[in-house]
């Protein structure tokens, strides 16, 4: 998906995901997941469920450390992959956030370790991308 790369490079480059991106990956996550009723209720269900978490961290976690935990593009960015991933189980979700958080400390801890730099804001998209791929990957060609 040249799209999720051109995302991935964006947050990295600039820590903005711009609409134009989320807007067309929510249009291919539509058609991906075609037009039957069934596509369409687990479609907006996964959308939901998966985006939860985030607007979570956005709006409480922001409060209590006064400052912008994650950035909206982010939460815009899981209702596509939502969408395009559907919801099948709580488990999934469960396991989709621990991978992108772990994926997320590791790579924090390096930066720490290597710059010495505990102020860095570090973009999180590319984590979510990252794990986004691999349970796509995993649907798509092993229906795990």
């Amino acid at each position: 998906m040249i799209l999720c790369i051109i995302i991935f490079l964006q947050d990295i480059k600039n820590m903005i995901i711009p609409n134009r991106y989320n807007i067309l990956l929510l249009l291919f996550a539509i058609f991906h997941r075609g037009f039957m009723i069934k596509n369409i209720e687990n479609g907006i269900i996964g959308a939901g469920i998966y985006t939860l978490p985030l607007i979570f961290i956005y709006g409480y976690v922001s409060d209590i450390l006064k400052k912008d935990a994650i950035g909206f593009g982010d939460i815009k960015l899981m209702i596509s992959f939502g969408y395009i991933l559907k919801y099948r189980y709580i488990m999934e979700v469960y396991f989709y956030y621990l991978i992108a958080f772990v994926l997320g400390g590791i790579f924090s801890i390096l930066i720490i370790i290597i710059y010495k730099n505990t102020k860095k804001e570090i973009p999180f998209a590319p984590f979510l991308i990252t794990t986004f791929l691999y349970f796509f990957i995993r649907e798509t060609f092993f229906y795990v």
